[in-house]
C-alpha cells in the first residue's frame, strides 16, 4: 500500500498540484491528469494506470481500503478532512476522492488494436471532430457499457484525459482501449483494405439508409462526426455504408433533425449488439 499521510495544513506544498486543478497546468511538462469521485478513483486504481498521488477524505479512504492495498508503496496517499479538501481543490463535488495520474506514452496509431484485430468479431467506435468534453466522456461510457472493443479518435477530438471527461466517462477511459489516430484518413482506409473492417458512417447524408438497415459484418467500425457538422466529406468517402437514425420531426423549420453525437453513439452501438444478441452468425 502507498504511504498514508495525514494533512494538517491546507497550504502543505506537497498538495500544490491539487490546488484549483487546472487541466492546462497539469498537462504541461509533468504530464498529469486529474481523477475525481469515489467511483472513478476506484476504477482508476484498479486499472493499473500510473498513479502520481491520491487525496482522500477519511471516509473515502475507508471505502477504498481494498483498492488502496493495490497501490505501490512509493505512491503518497494524503488524508484530509472535508473542509480541507474543499479549500485545497477549490470545489466541493469531488465526493471526497481525488487522484493525480501520469499520462502514459501513447503514440498515435492503431497499437491499441494489436490484441483485437485477430478476433472473429470486432466493434470499434471512432470519432472525428468531437470537441465537447461532455460528449467525449459519454462516448467512452457508451462504448464500455454497450460492448465496443476500442475507441479511435481523430487528432481534432477532445482529450479523453481532461478532468470532466474522465468523470463523465465514469472512469471508462482507463479500461477501454483507445488511441488518437494520425494520419486519420489513411488509417481508416487501411482498416478497411488490410483488416477487413466494415466502416459504417453515422450521418444525415442524402445517401444514408436507416440504422436498422445497417449491414451485419463480423468486424465493424462505427464512425461519428463532430458536433454540428457531422462527418467530413473525406471520411464519408472512406465509409462502406452510411446510416442515419430516424427521427420524428425537424428541430425547427430551417434545419433537419439530428441527435447529439453521444446519443447517436449509444443508439448505433445498441443496434449493433441487438443483432449480435439475436444470434446473427457473423463469424
Amino acid at each position: 500500500m502507498g504511504s498514508m499521510i495525514t494533512i494538517r495544513d491546507v497550504e502543505d506544498p506537497r498538495l500544490a498540484d491539487y490546488r484549483e486543478l487546472r487541466d492546462a497546468d497539469l498537462r504541461g511538462a509533468r504530464r498529469l491528469f486529474t481523477v475525481e469521485s469515489l467511483r472513478v478513483v476506484r476504477r482508476f486504481i484498479r486499472s493499473g494506470w500510473p498513479i502520481e498521488s491520491i487525496l482522500l477524505e477519511p471516509q473515502a479512504a475507508a471505502e477504498l481500503e481494498e483498492e488502496l492495498s493495490m497501490v505501490r508503496d512509493e505512491v503518497p496517499i494524503y488524508l484530509a478532512p472535508e473542509d480541507s479538501m474543499r479549500a485545497i481543490s477549490g470545489y466541493g463535488f469531488h465526493g471526497g476522492a481525488l487522484a493525480l495520474g501520469r499520462r502514459p506514452d501513447m503514440a498515435p496509431g492503431i497499437g491499441c488494436l494489436d490484441e483485437l484485430l485477430g478476433r472473429n468479431r470486432l466493434t470499434i467506435l471512432a470519432a472525428e471532430g468531437v470537441v465537447h468534453v461532455d460528449n467525449m466522456g459519454s462516448l467512452f461510457r457508451n462504448a464500455a457499457c454497450l460492448g465496443a472493443d476500442a475507441v479511435l479518435l481523430a487528432p481534432d477530438c477532445a482529450d479523453p484525459l481532461l478532468r470532466k471527461t474522465v468523470r463523465i466517462s465514469t472512469g471508462r477511459v482507463f479500461s477501454m482501449p483507445w488511441s488518437f489516430i494520425d494520419p486519420w484518413q489513411e488509417t481508416l482506409d487501411a482498416l478497411r483494405s488490410e483488416h477487413g473492417i466494415h466502416v459504417v458512417g453515422l450521418d444525415t447524408h442524402p445517401e444514408a439508409v436507416s440504422i436498422d438497415e445497417m449491414t451485419d459484418a463480423p468486424k465493424t467500425l462505427l464512425l461519428l462526426g463532430g458536433e454540428g457538422h457531422g462527418l467530413t466529406p473525406e471520411s464519408i468517402g472512406s465509409c462502406d455504408q452510411l446510416c442515419e437514425i430516424p427521427v420524428s420531426m425537424p428541430v425547427d423549420d430551417t434545419e433537419d433533425a439530428s441527435l447529439n453525437v453521444a446519443v447517436a453513439s449509444a443508439i448505433a452501438l445498441n443496434e449493433r449488439f441487438r443483432r449480435l444478441r439475436l444470434g446473427n452468425d457473423l463469424d
